[in-house]
């Protein structure tokens, strides 16, 4: 099997420090010809810099995949847009980044003035591509201001990201049933505010319905800072084999 795994430049949820020492979502995916990045929040986007100038990585060979209309997974994409104009006209190039994304949210009519600077196509739940022998697929989730999860799929292997859920759907369910891997949103581990109902489920829920979908490995992310890890891990099913996800570590996408 082909050396695929994922960077995890942050997996935190909105906060009052988004530039500061708690990053937003975006995972680097690795092992592909081009370098994917799922989702594009707040507070990663001069980590990304660094890194696509220690590897040496062009601009054209970059694929960002927005789950969807939320900061916290696409505010980045507002520097990165600026950086793209001043580099094309300081260089004299015409650079474009590839960014899939939905388009019935602000982010999509904002990059649409940095025409030049991408390579737009909209998500849905149709959208399918393929690239080293990876098939990717998308499956809408319940999330307020909705959300996609991303499938890829490589032989009889498969991994999941769910991106935010308030609740694992049944097309959920049928999604990720049998995946090597599984990264989903934590949820919350304690009693959540009513408001954020339709946002994000509870840990244990999530958990737990996901724990009879035949999954081998379930990666939880979209950390709050206002609880521990230790908060999260008492409320998982104790015979399931779950971890949580941790900033600047990279993972396997198969096992």
């Amino acid at each position: 099997m082909n050396n695929f795994s994922f960077y995890v430049l942050g997996n935190h949820s909105p906060n009052f420090r988004l530039f500061g020492r708690y990053k937003c979502t975006c995972y680097m995916l690795n092992g592909f010809d081009k370098k994917i990045f799922l989702d594009f929040g707040a507070g990663i986007f001069f980590r990304f810099l660094n890194i696509i100038k220690k590897q040496k990585i062009n601009f054209d060979d970059i694929v960002i995949i927005i789950s969807h209309n939320h900061l916290d997974h696409n505010l980045s994409l507002i520097l990165l847009s600026i950086y793209l104009c001043v580099y094309n006209i300081f260089h004299k190039h015409n650079k474009r980044v590839k960014v899939i994304l939905p388009n019935n949210n602000y982010m999509y009519k904002y990059i649409n003035f940095f025409k030049n600077e991408y390579d737009i196509q909209i998500l849905t739940k149709d959208t399918k591509f393929n690239m080293n022998e990876c098939e990717f697929s998308f499956c809408r989730t319940i999330h307020k201001g909705g959300s996609f999860a991303t499938k890829i799929k490589y032989k009889d292997n498969t991994f999941v990201y769910t991106a935010d859920i308030a609740k694992v759907s049944n097309s959920l369910v049928d999604f990720v049933k049998n995946a090597n891997v599984v990264m989903v949103d934590a949820g919350y581990p304690n009693k959540k505010i009513d408001s954020f109902s339709e946002y994000h489920g509870m840990t244990e829920d999530i958990m737990r319905d996901l724990d009879g979908c035949n999954i081998r490995k379930i990666l939880a992310t979209h950390l709050r800072i206002c609880y521990k890890l230790k908060d999260y891990i008492q409320k998982f099913p104790k015979e399931a084999n779950i971890e949580m996800v941790k900033e600047n570590n990279t993972y396997n996408l198969f096992k």
